[in-house]
């Protein structure tokens, strides 16, 4: 699992761990990776914005596992002119090209035993964009557009393909995301808790259904988006413009 030292990644990298699973974790925070071993997970410190290079890649993370999950993700809730070259970069950097370039080196594998699942942690922001979003919106909106492809390529080869859909979940991403703390205060109780993503998660390594959204009825704003986006936009924009 990649980015589970802190937030959703931690939670359910100590669920399996409790679970008796053999458990492979990376993430920057090395005080964080330290905890995690000594509950048993083997750890990798990977600072994706400098090594993403394959030659680059701790070599922990290039033995066989059963599953993969993409988890790690970066954030800037800006207005796209606020945002800096390098924080675009970055964003599609961690977003976009490392879960691209990571799964396409499991899937190999995968596909030679037939068997084998690739899980990625995705966001509403992926079917629905937002003020203050828009190219974060649109590195998650990428990635769906490879998650569904590349679900459609491994078909009949006995790996699954899944991406689990949150929206805003009470994590240190969001903090880190919007410094100043206005979207998280405003979102209140709307707020997802991370026990109730991650038990979603945990589900889809036993069921995959494909891709899911958390919480599901979310589906609905994400089908109108489709169907009527700029009434969607006129509607919602005083909802979605609390970042």
């Amino acid at each position: 699992m990649t980015g589970a030292t802190s937030g959703l990644g931690r939670s359910v990298a100590e669920a399996l761990l409790d679970q008796g699973h053999e458990v492979t974790v990376t993430g920057r925070n090395t005080s964080s990776l330290e905890q995690l071993l000594l509950k048993g997970a083997r750890t990798a410190t990977w600072d994706m914005l400098t090594q993403k290079e394959e030659t680059t890649w701790p070599i922990e993370v290039k033995d066989e596992f059963d599953v993969v999950i993409l988890n790690a993700g970066l954030g800037f809730f800006k207005e796209h002119t606020a945002l800096s070259p390098e924080e675009i970069h970055e964003m599609l950097t961690v977003n976009v090209e490392l879960p691209i370039l990571f799964s396409r080196y499991h899937s190999q594998s995968f596909q030679q035993r037939g068997r084998g699942q690739l899980l990625f942690i995705g966001s509403l922001a992926g079917r629905m964009a937002s003020p203050k979003a828009s190219v974060y919106a649109a590195t998650k909106h990428a990635l769906t557009g490879y998650v569904q492809g590349l679900r459609m390529e491994l078909m009949g080869s006995g790996v699954d393909v899944t991406i689990v859909q949150p929206g805003p979940i009470d994590t240190p991403f969001i903090d880190k995301a919007d410094a100043s703390g206005n979207y998280k205060k405003s979102l209140g109780k709307h707020l997802l808790s991370i026990e109730t993503v991650r038990d979603v998660v945990l589900e889809q390594l036993v069921r995959p259904q494909g891709e899911v959204l958390v919480p599901r009825h979310l589906g609905i704003g994400a089908k109108l988006t489709q169907l009527v986006p700029l009434q969607f936009e006129r509607f919602g924009r005083s909802i979605y413009a609390k970042k």
